[in-house]
């Protein structure tokens, strides 16, 4: 007579894992637990958003010990807003909303935590304090790797003070508008970064979000290389992303206005956590 193996009868090796209140990264060697809420936190700002529709930047990435700690001061939209407004234009609508368009450092520094997500190694979470994971976060990274073409905000006028900024340039971005609707800026020395366009490596971003060294990989890896066009005099940072590459464009015409073109706006908290 034949042996028959029963399901109900076998012995148990193994449960089916059931959602927690935590999911788990991978640093190194070692795992960390992540909560799925922010307990605690208050995200508190003058502008009218919708929380679920923006993701906390970690501008200083997620500092890993025995725990795990981050500063959340400011978080991006998932979408593109403003678009068919070119350079000035998106910019003083985002600031009349209350809100600003991303710097190159604060778009970059979330484009490769996105990434970091995909393959478990970071979190994404929204300004609600939710995690964003699953289908969200495979859509969300989908629109940042092969659907995108914002303008960023960064503009290479020739610069002011003569030998201080890399390539004779410096970095304008735009901060606020004064009671006459005029642009008011912020204007430092352009920091050295790559001078040819090339296969950028996205671990070597200067302060200013710009890439200082070439990729060894001549080819798009989303999260960890891009195509560079360094900057050109007038001109402005531009991200642009396709179904085969993303470039990080710094010679990008300040005028141009499309339907496709728009910027992610950047929300900051009036209190810090």
């Amino acid at each position: 007579m034949k042996n028959m193996v029963q399901a109900s009868t076998g012995r148990i090796i193994g449960r089916k894992v059931e959602e927690t209140e935590h999911v788990i990264i991978r640093l190194g060697n070692r795992d960390y637990f992540m909560d799925r809420h922010i307990k605690g936190l208050d995200f508190e700002t003058d502008a009218k958003i919708t929380p679920s529709r923006y993701a906390f930047i970690f501008p200083e990435g997620l500092s890993f010990d025995s725990h795990v700690r981050v500063n959340l001061y400011s978080a991006i939209s998932m979408q593109q807003h403003f678009n068919r407004s070119n350079f000035n234009q998106a910019n003083a609508k985002a600031l009349k909303q209350g809100l600003a368009v991303a710097t190159p450092s604060e778009f970059i520094t979330n484009y490769i935590n996105v990434n970091e997500a995909l393959q478990g190694r970071s979190v994404v979470y929204d300004a609600s304090g939710n995690l964003v994971y699953g289908k969200k976060l495979n859509s969300y990274a989908d629109k940042l790797n092969h659907d995108s073409w914002v303008y960023l905000n960064a503009r290479f006028p020739k610069e002011e003070e003569k030998d201080t900024g890399f390539l004779g340039l410096d970095l304008v971005t735009i901060t606020g508008l004064d009671k006459e609707g005029k642009r008011v800026v912020e204007i430092v020395p352009l920091e050295k970064c790559l001078e040819t366009n090339c296969w950028a490596d996205l671990e070597s971003l200067n302060s200013q979000g710009f890439p200082t060294k070439k990729s060894p990989i001549e080819k798009y890896e989303p999260g960890k290389s891009i195509y560079f066009w360094y900057p050109i005099e007038d001109c402005v940072a531009w991200f642009v992303a396709d179904l085969i590459r993303a470039y990080l464009n710094c010679c990008g015409d300040p005028q141009v206005s499309d339907s496709a073109l728009g910027v992610f706006p950047v929300v900051n908290s009036t209190r810090n956590n």
